[in-house]
């Protein structure tokens, strides 16, 4: 059985939620990486970890999360009656999980504000995420 989105009077097409996707991915990527150069011209050590050593790997790191919470809020849309709840809740319980290794992952160079930051670009690329993907849901869907 098939739960409907009855609180949408026009469900987002597959353009819509590609379009929607990039521009969430575009923008937690612009938000992450402008907190790590900062963060790095003030802690530059934590550059040594490498997490951090790389903009390109963040960039990748946070892209991916963005088209999969894309997908997840599209499959969601479908399926659910408050696809934005279910997402919201699921995107928490997520980043949550994904601080974890930041702090417990034996890497070389790992010191408490290193992991820190990474933690908090973690939360940044998240919060990015989901108000671009639920704010961009809730305009389309009128």
């Amino acid at each position: 059985m098939e739960i409907t989105n009855s609180s949408s009077s026009r469900p987002l097409d597959r353009n819509q939620w590609i379009q929607l996707g990039a521009v969430a991915a575009v923008a937690s990527i612009v938000a992450v990486l402008i907190v790590q150069v900062m963060a790095i011209a003030i802690w530059p050590e934590i550059a040594l970890f490498k997490p951090l050593d790389s903009y390109l790997r963040t960039a990748v790191f946070t892209a991916v999360p963005a088209i999969i919470a894309t997908a997840l809020f599209a499959w969601l849309s479908r399926r659910r009656t408050n696809p934005e709840r279910t997402f919201i809740q699921i995107a928490v319980v997520v980043l949550l999980l994904s601080i974890i290794p930041d702090y417990l992952l034996p890497v070389e160079y790992k010191t408490l504000l290193a992991s820190t930051v990474t933690a908090f670009l973690h939360v940044v690329a998240a919060l990015v995420i989901v108000f671009v993907l639920v704010s961009g849901y809730r305009r389309q869907v009128g």
